[in-house]
């Protein structure tokens, strides 16, 4: 299991060493963290990442709208690397085909919005998920297979986990910490395709996905209240439904490895494929990380 790291003002921080590949190696400590957003970060937390854990290179996984709304601190002989795994900001929808018609992409963008406190959109997105979840025959987990299948066949998308990989490929001493805005979905999508490489058993990942559940269920909580408040009627039925696309369960993680294997038939193929991570890339990652 990948060890809790305990900062006041960051959630889900997680340290990947520890965790057991299927041939028996073991990952490296204080090599590969992850969490989410550090604009809140003590000056603290900020020792601890730095002096504690070696941390020499953050990776910042946020959209530009993010990182400008919330910034993330200065840390000296820290370099920090901007890789949205969305390209554009949100209104600009540079996950998405432009000019697509889809109903989905209307409400992705929303999820999206209310997962990251946008306050001055957040309006509108209630309305639109609130509508979505409504609907009489939304069912979150076909919801999400959907969503999980736009987000891996999209070229912007594969660029970015590629050249998150390339960072990886090429650090030369120190922890690498990248981070989202909670720290659950595209930091842990991003630490599931790692774990992959490194060769640890997809029950293992599926575990450590979980584990993210625990810190993410404010803002989670947060999300249901604003969506369904006790006046809306059988606000605790639909609040139920919006659980199950906003928690951190393991049947997410579940769903994105089974969304691979339909549409790329195996997780090594589409890190090959899709990725470009190749036999060498992958040796260099296991000289670098696994002991």
């Amino acid at each position: 299991m990948m060890g809790k790291i305990t900062l006041q003002g960051v959630k889900n921080a997680r340290d990947l060493g520890g965790i057991l590949t299927a041939d028996g190696r073991e990952i490296r400590k204080k090599r590969l963290l992850k969490c989410g957003q550090l604009s809140e970060a003590t000056q603290k937390d900020i020792e601890i990442l730095r002096e504690e854990y070696g941390v020499k290179l953050i990776v910042d996984l946020r959209t530009e709208g993010e990182r400008k709304a919330y910034p993330d601190p200065e840390i000296r002989g820290v370099s920090n690397i901007w890789n949205p795994i969305f390209k554009e900001d949100i209104q600009g929808a540079g996950v998405f085909t432009p000019g697509e018609k889809e109903i989905l992409e209307k409400h992705l963008k929303s999820l999206f919005i209310l997962s990251h406190r946008f306050d001055s959109m957040e309006e509108e997105a209630v309305k639109d998920v609130r509508e979505m979840i409504q609907e009489k025959e939304f069912d979150p987990e076909v919801y999400m297979a959907r969503m999980y299948h736009k987000f891996l066949n999209n070229q912007v998308v594969q660029k970015q986990i590629k050249q998150f990989f390339a960072m990886l490929v090429n650090r030369r001493g120190g922890a690498v910490l990248w981070h989202c805005g909670a720290g659950k979905d595209r930091s842990g999508i991003c630490a599931a395709l790692l774990l992959y490489a490194l060769g640890v058993p997809k029950e293992t990942i599926i575990e450590n996905y979980a584990l993210t559940a625990e810190s993410s269920e404010d803002t989670v909580d947060y999300i249901l209240e604003k969506l369904f408040p006790a006046d809306v009627p059988g606000n605790e039925e639909y609040q139920s439904l919006a659980r199950r696309i906003f928690g951190a369960k393991t049947c997410y993680i579940e769903e994105f490895f089974r969304a691979i294997e339909k549409d790329f038939i195996s997780v090594d193929n589409y890190l090959q494929k899709a990725v470009e991570l190749h036999v060498d890339n992958i040796v260099r990652l296991k000289t670098l990380y696994l002991k």
